[in-house]
């Protein structure tokens, strides 16, 4: 493969939202969609690209089970960037239903729900946006 269709697979330093004030912004005046799984947080940023943080409390388990959820999160993001809209800030959360629920769940059911919630997310920035 040509290095620049790899390019567009990577996770780069600039797609992490990193710094306490950008996170504090979207906490502050984001918006949320919400599902059983996941929240996520969601605010314009300004860029022409996206960026993302993720969240995992130690209410969801041991460190491992917590790497390995925020490891598909990213994989999931890494992978299907062209379906999630550019532009903003997402805090992603997971919520507790997930944590009862993670040793029987796979890498694909964790996307699928990122993915419906982006879905989501698209349909109310356009609703919101029409007038």
């Amino acid at each position: 493969m040509e290095t620049c269709s790899l390019r567009k697979y990577g996770f780069r330093r600039r797609e992490r939202l990193r710094l306490r004030r950008d996170i504090t912004l979207v906490f502050k005046f984001g918006k949320a969609i919400q599902s059983e799984d996941f929240v996520i947080l969601y605010r314009k940023n300004g860029l022409d690209y996206s960026r993302i943080a993720i969240s995992v409390k130690r209410k969801f388990g041991k460190a491992n089970r917590r790497n390995k959820l925020r490891r598909w999160v990213r994989e999931c993001y890494r992978l299907n960037k062209e379906f999630i809209p550019k532009g903003y800030d997402f805090m992603i959360i997971a919520r507790k239903a997930l944590s009862e629920k993670f040793e029987n769940i796979s890498y694909t059911s964790i996307c699928d729900a990122l993915l419906k919630n982006f879905e989501r997310l698209i349909d109310a920035e356009s609703n919101t946006c029409s007038y």
